[in-house]
């Protein structure tokens, strides 16, 4: 083949790359699983079945920030990737399987004592919890439970829990390394001596602790959805927010719309009615609420078992 031709069948396989390029709600996830360190990163583990008409997959990330990312075919070798705009591409040839796995601090958040892993999820997803986790709310009934790994069923799924004060657990992390965690509520460690009394009284006071917290945490919960329920806004205050948006420059068209939605509905709406009314897929909508709430425009909250999305006025 002549120098001159090179260039251009670079250039033809490019476009029948792109043709062929299809994205994952073509395919089949066949497994999705979690698994959730005490610092709130999670390994994502998500297995696909693969189409045997194209060579080249899109998969979303279900996190604008990923580390370690990697991508198998079902026999273990290494397929190559390229990340962009919270999506993976994956180039599998004719694996009629892909393997991905990946480390995320997306899927976590942290309000006071009480942590929440939530995603929407096509498939039943397994989560395991570190194994001193203490779950104080669930979105659904688990149709599975081991120890503190659940089986969760498919649809916006969300699991709350916290680490009880005064615990210790040895954890792996995204560097592939372990580390011992002793969980305290201050920068001061007590040390009892003698015969085993102390240990005892220490163990007594942290059970106590954690049921103080565990009442605590359930109490903000219900206050939260109480006040959710009754609250609401000055048709002054959403105009003023309308005005917000309209001078705000760093917003795309998703996210200014969804606002206004929001704004044209009292301030508040359940997340589905406005993905509906945007006709957004769930994953989109799932990052873009949270990208709104990064931004302290909306905050999303749990309201029975359905998420909620509402403006933040004050």
């Amino acid at each position: 083949m002549s120098r001159h031709m090179r260039p251009f069948l670079s250039l033809f396989i490019m476009i029948i790359a792109g043709l062929l390029m299809v994205p994952v709600g073509g395919q089949t996830v066949s497994s999705l699983s979690l698994t959730v360190y005490e610092d709130g990163y999670v390994l994502v583990n998500e297995t696909i079945s693969t189409a045997n008409y194209t060579v080249v997959l899109e998969v979303p990330l279900l996190g604008q920030q990923v580390e370690g990312l990697v991508a198998l075919d079902e026999n273990g070798n290494l397929l190559p990737v390229e990340i962009n705009n919270g999506n993976v591409t994956i180039y599998f040839g004719d694996a009629t399987l892909v393997k991905l796995s990946y480390y995320t601090p997306d899927l976590t958040s942290k309000e006071g004592a009480v942590w929440t892993v939530s995603l929407e999820s096509p498939v039943p997803v397994t989560i395991s919890l570190p194994s001193n986790a203490v779950i104080v709310d669930l979105s659904d009934v688990p149709l599975e439970i081991r120890g503190n790994t659940l089986l969760m069923p498919p649809g916006d799924v969300s699991v709350s829990y916290l680490i009880p004060i005064g615990t210790k657990t040895t954890t792996g992390s995204p560097g592939g390394t372990e580390t011992t965690t002793t969980t305290s509520q201050s920068q001061t460690t007590t040390t009892s001596t003698g015969g085993g009394g102390g240990s005892g009284s220490a163990r007594w006071i942290g059970l106590v602790l954690a049921l103080l917290i565990v009442g605590g945490a359930a109490y903000l919960l219900l206050g939260k959805k109480k006040t959710s329920e009754t609250r609401s806004w000055s048709p002054e205050a959403l105009e003023r927010f309308r005005q917000k948006i309209d001078a705000m420059t760093d917003l795309n068209d998703d996210e200014r719309d969804a606002l206004l939605f929001l704004v044209e509905n009292g301030g508040k709406a359940p997340q589905s009615r406005v993905r509906d009314a945007l006709g957004l897929p769930k994953s989109t909508a799932w990052r873009m609420f949270k990208r709104l709430e990064e931004k302290g425009l909306v905050r999303v909250y749990k309201l029975g078992r359905e998420n909620w999305v509402e403006l933040v006025l004050e």
